[in-house]
């Protein structure tokens, strides 16, 4: 981890005054905001209410970075959201925000909330626990906190925050950046540091420790460190987190661009074998596809849940397809797929994983023994094409040709036999593959007496 170390002390910012740069201060633009957080911050400004933009988006756009995401954050109470925004929904059974809705994204708006507070979780709307105001949810209700403990003011709301380089607004009335916890200047220092007391935040969600890392990683940026000796006390608590959040974060760490390297601060860390003690933790194989992973992302091309997790079962599988494979090239299929389940299971358990998710690994990873040759029969390329679980089974066979673990011709030879099936051709020459296949011997009926 001495590489995510800073070397210079920041000082506490729970008691610093707020900070503000006006337009000409900063380099936030309105014209890198979306169109869509552009439209519910002015609907907002003209209704007489605050309204910010908030978290991530503007850290990234004040590095001149892309957000993904654009988030705000309100004195408008969730039923006066909803009634300005007719394509909106009040979700969250914790914490109730608005989801906008508009025809290719979502923002999403929440009150500014007191602090200090317990961390919001991926279950709480990110997991389809969404809601209506008006429906009421088909489990126990959780208990109701008043109002006026839950909602508060915008400096409450930005110390309640993880990083001080998250809590920076971006008021659309005056166009100014407000810093109430010191995250311009540990922006500038290019310095992650926690609000308040590491230990603490850590100990309230230790989550918090994994996203340090991964911020420092994916910005370029050290861990100051406080923030670093803390994770190292607190490094046992990852282990109580909710595993649907762990397996969020790790989605998130595979969809970045960086997974190698966040991989690897978590493992330093003692991290990840703590949030992830059944995903195969052989490092060089897990390092080699991860950064094929990182190779395809930042080529631009998505790549499914199922896949992205699959891929740390790739080596360990394709190791036991050899195997399970006699001298004659044929394979145990049912002995085969009894394994696989059994190194998957243990992992689907602990991540929470969806049936639907399991079914794509696991047919995924078998379809592979189908397509460790060039095809030479159409109807096979037809048949496997047509399953639902052919394009995870097509991302893994090209992280496999990409590692060496099946040859480059046979990725070529089903690259080309799918290119034929896209314009209607032939897959195959069929003519060819008789010619090459030998005939079999017809055998002599016997005599009879």
């Amino acid at each position: 981890m001495n590489e995510t170390i800073a070397t210079i002390a920041t000082p506490t910012a729970e008691d610093l005054a707020p900070r503000v740069l006006t337009r000409p201060q900063h380099r936030l633009s309105r014209g890198d905001v979306s169109a869509h957080a552009l439209k519910v911050l002015y609907r907002l400004h003209r209704s007489g209410y605050l309204a910010y933009l908030v978290g991530g988006s503007v850290r990234d756009l004040l590095l001149g970075r892309r957000p993904k995401d654009f988030d705000i954050a309100t004195n408008a109470r969730p039923q006066e959201i909803r009634r300005l925004f007719r394509n909106s929904r009040i979700i969250g059974r914790r914490f109730r925000l608005a989801h906008v809705f508009f025809r290719d994204a979502i923002v999403e708006v929440a009150t500014f909330r007191a602090s200090p507070e317990a961390p919001e979780s991926p279950n709480d709307w990110h997991e389809g626990e969404e809601e209506t105001a008006e429906e009421e949810t088909a489990t126990e209700p959780l208990p109701a906190r008043p109002e006026e403990d839950v909602y508060g003011t915008p400096a409450e709301d930005a110390r309640r925050r993880d990083f001080t380089v998250n809590a920076l607004f971006y008021n659309i009335a005056d166009y100014t950046v407000i810093d109430h916890v010191g995250g311009i200047a540990d922006l500038e220092r290019g310095v992650i540091r926690t609000i308040g007391d590491p230990d603490q935040r850590f100990i309230e969600d230790p989550v918090r420790m994994m996203r340090a890392l991964e911020y420092a990683v994916r910005l370029g940026f050290s861990v100051d460190p406080p923030t670093v000796e803390a994770i190292e006390r607190q490094q046992a608590l990852i282990a109580e987190a909710s595993s649907s959040r762990l397996t969020y974060e790790l989605l998130e760490c595979l969809r970045s661009g960086s997974a190698a390297r966040i991989h690897e601060a978590w493992r330093r860390a003692g991290l990840f074998s703590r949030a992830f003690p059944d995903l195969p933790l052989d490092t060089d194989d897990s390092v080699q596809v991860l950064e094929v992973i990182d190779a395809q992302i930042a080529a631009g091309s998505p790549l499914a849940d199922a896949s992205l997790l699959g891929g740390f079962f790739l080596p360990r599988f394709l190791a036991l397809a050899v195997e399970e494979t006699d001298g004659n090239g044929r394979v145990n299929n049912a002995q085969l797929l009894a394994r696989l389940r059994a190194i998957i299971a243990p992992a689907a358990t602990s991540m929470h994983l969806s049936n639907q998710a399991l079914h794509l690994m696991h047919q995924g990873l078998f379809t592979l023994t189908k397509m460790v040759r060039p095809p030479d029969r159409g109807r096979q390329v037809v048949r496997i094409s047509r399953q639902d679980y052919f394009p995870v089974a097509w991302e893994l066979h090209g992280f496999a040709a990409r590692l060496g673990l099946i040859p480059a011709a046979t990725r070529q030879g089903w690259e080309r036999a799918l290119q034929r099936l896209g314009k209607g051709e032939q897959p195959v020459d069929e003519e060819r593959s008789e010619r090459r296949r030998p005939r079999r011997r017809r055998r002599r009926r016997r005599p009879t007496a």
